[in-house]
């Protein structure tokens, strides 16, 4: 079980190696949160090359480096390939920078949650690794309740 932190983003630099389905969702978040996010992949999703463009994130189309790492608040490890994360996973736990492996939550410092939002008022919900479908669903419930009462 891991304790709910909440952490300040805002100008914080986060490396996200890799571009897909799911790095792309974890960049759309940080970005949401004001993190200044490099996305390093040597290809990048529709959606990611629009927040490149528009000029909200970095990208370097590339394999990332042990040196992306110097700079790094946090690390997303999101490659589509295991041996990428898992070597980002030993440079980050070499370093003491926290990172989040998106295809093994064995070698996560910290678990990237689900997340309902409303103005200031911020929920994240982690099942611990284990029933993301259930945490879909309770964020999904969250923002059902905050929708049907006034004034929140």
């Amino acid at each position: 079980m891991r304790f709910p932190m909440f952490v300040e983003l805002e100008g914080k630099r986060v490396v996200v190696a890799g571009a897909g389905t799911i790095g792309t969702r974890r960049i759309r978040v940080l970005v949401e949160f004001g993190a200044s996010v490099l996305v390093i992949s040597p290809e990048v999703s529709g959606e990611v090359r629009d927040l490149w463009q528009s000029g909200k994130v970095q990208c370097e189309l590339r394999t990332v480096e042990k040196q992306d790492m110097e700079t790094a608040f946090l690390v997303v490890a999101a490659a589509d390939k295991r041996e990428i994360n898992h070597q980002i996973y030993e440079w980050c736990s070499e370093a003491g920078i926290p990172v989040n492996v998106a295809d093994k939550k064995e070698e996560c410092s910290f678990y990237f949650p689900g997340i309902a939002k409303r103005g200031s008022l911020v929920a994240g919900v982690c099942a611990g690794g284990e029933d993301h479908r259930l945490a879909r669903q309770a964020v999904e419930e969250i923002r059902e309740f905050w929708k049907e009462k006034a004034g929140i």
